[in-house]
């Protein structure tokens, strides 16, 4: 009976021991604009060595919620490290495009919000009513480029915001395992 109710417990500790980060609580708005800033690290750098090659047109692609917008820790205020990159990619000539899980028939109500936020809008491209979010945003990169736009830098907090390829470099802002969508 004791072994019985040892392996029990252990199995409970181990079970507990291995729960996602999900589970656990988001960090303060203090630690979330930290760990954006660290997330950022060279990215101003690279988007102004990038503009000093030959190109056509270069252009840097955000996602909206808790990367540009922290709709989680201050809506609708700016996420401001994001902000202040893309000032300073329009300041050296770039595009700047925002890709978005959002649906596309909700994009005119986002567009003012971003506006407001202090950011340049070059064009927005969200999800089409059944489509997988990850197709959609790659999508969307694909028809910027064949727009001939070449996407220097790309920003999200989500996996679906790297994958698929059609940019130079991803940022990854953090999500707390999802948690941050």
């Amino acid at each position: 009976m004791a072994r019985a109710l040892l392996a029990l417990v252990t199995m409970i500790v181990l079970v507990l021991a291995a729960q996602p980060a999900e589970a656990a609580a988001l960090p303060s708005k203090a630690v979330w604009r930290a760990d954006v800033r660290q997330a950022m690290r060279g990215s101003d750098a690279f988007i102004a060595r990038r503009v000093q090659q030959p190109h056509a047109r270069l252009a840097i692609v955000l996602d909206i919620d808790n990367t540009s917008i922290a709709t989680h820790y201050a809506w609708p205020r700016p996420v401001r490290r994001t902000l202040r990159f893309a000032q300073h990619a329009r300041s050296l000539g770039y595009g700047v495009f925002f890709v978005t899980g959002r649906y596309q028939d909700t994009l005119p109500g986002v567009r003012p919000v971003l506006r407001r936020a202090g950011y340049p809008i070059t064009g927005m491209c969200g999800r089409q009513h059944g489509e997988r979010l990850v197709h959609s945003k790659q999508r969307c990169r694909t028809l910027i480029s064949r727009r001939g736009w070449t996407i220097t830098a790309n920003v999200g907090n989500s996996r679906t915001d790297l994958i698929g390829g059609s940019f130079e470099r991803g940022f990854k802002l953090p999500s707390y395992g999802g948690q941050l969508s």
